[in-house]
């Protein structure tokens, strides 16, 4: 489905942008290693943001999108929307600076997860997929009274992921093919901006859970792009919303799409903790998913990004046990 909405404000990140987030990124978020698959002879190396603080990427932009806010804007608080590693970075910060925090949670969000921002001092509360829809489509967050943190469709938020970007490159200045879980798009958009401002002839993939993906049509339309009903175990990326800002911007860094289905995600994190002794929530082994399916049309050497490792218990045991 196309979206409508209020009118786009395009969104303009540079490699200067992320350049200068670094150094903010880094009073919070430490380097996190690119290293290779040890599960046999595949060459593939994983980016592992599951070891970041707070297990996953998320306190990237969230940290550099603080920073950017005014003394006005912190006294009246800060609000987001989040499924979980948003919302939980968000309430960790607000709880580092001394500010309010509301969190809103969608219907059906992990429960550890949620359980995770309460536990950080955050106000938490739901919010039903038709009002989350309104607040993206229609910016109803801006009627909030508290400074409202975007999940990934603003400058500075999507110029702290891509220090991931610079991270990987600086490891590995040689990559050619970089593979980057997607829900809205802000940290694969912040990832291509950074690779290819370093590493021209690189492509970067956006890869996306079969029962969650708008993101190959938006791609194909360079228009925004819904799914009504998205349903994947990845709730990471489970948004099912590329809205016209980002659809914009994807359109300039993205060489592509990749869909993986829920079962390939499972034999992705088997793979991931069975082999290498890595722990992978559903969106963070899903680019490792991808290089699995699509490995023979990938060109090496090739970068799977593992976005978070906050998986509930059950559903880790029961992707390593199947």
């Amino acid at each position: 489905m196309r979206l409508r909405g209020p009118s786009v404000e395009r969104i303009e990140v540079t490699t200067r942008d992320i350049d200068s987030a670094l150094s903010v990124v880094r009073e919070v978020a430490w380097p996190t290693p690119t290293v290779p698959f040890s599960g046999g002879d595949e060459p593939v190396s994983l980016k592992l943001e599951n070891l970041q603080r707070l297990g996953a990427f998320k306190i990237r932009g969230v940290w550099n999108r603080i920073s950017h806010l005014t003394d006005s804007d912190r006294m009246r608080g800060i609000s987001t929307i989040s499924s979980g590693n948003h919302g939980l970075a968000v309430a960790w910060a607000a709880r580092r600076l001394g500010l309010p925090c509301t969190v809103r949670v969608p219907e059906g969000a992990v429960g550890r997860k949620v359980e995770a921002i309460a536990s950080q001092g955050a106000d938490v509360s739901p919010i039903s997929r038709l009002d989350l829809i309104d607040a993206h489509e229609n910016e109803t967050w801006r009627s909030w009274p508290s400074a409202f943190i975007h999940p990934f469709a603003h400058p500075a938020t999507i110029a702290g992921q891509g220090t991931i970007g610079l991270e990987i490159v600086e490891e590995l200045p040689e990559v050619r093919t970089v593979l980057v879980p997607v829900g809205g798009g802000g940290l694969v958009a912040g990832i291509g901006t950074a690779v290819k401002g370093r590493v021209p002839r690189a492509q970067v993939f956006g890869v996306q859970a079969e029962g969650a993906a708008p993101l190959p049509v938006a791609l194909q339309t360079r228009q925004a792009h819904r799914i009504d009903r998205p349903q994947t175990i990845a709730d990471g990326i489970g948004i099912g919303i590329i809205l016209p800002s980002m659809a914009e911007v994807l359109g300039r860094v993205l060489d592509g799409a990749l869909v993986v289905t829920d079962a390939e995600i499972r034999t992705a994190m088997r793979r991931l903790a069975l082999e290498a002794k890595i722990v992978a929530e559903p969106a963070g082994a899903a680019a490792f998913a991808a290089w699995i399916r699509y490995r023979d049309s990938l060109r090496p050497p090739v970068v799977a990004v593992v976005s978070g490792g906050n998986v509930d218990p059950n559903l880790l045991a029961g992707a390593v046990g199947g």
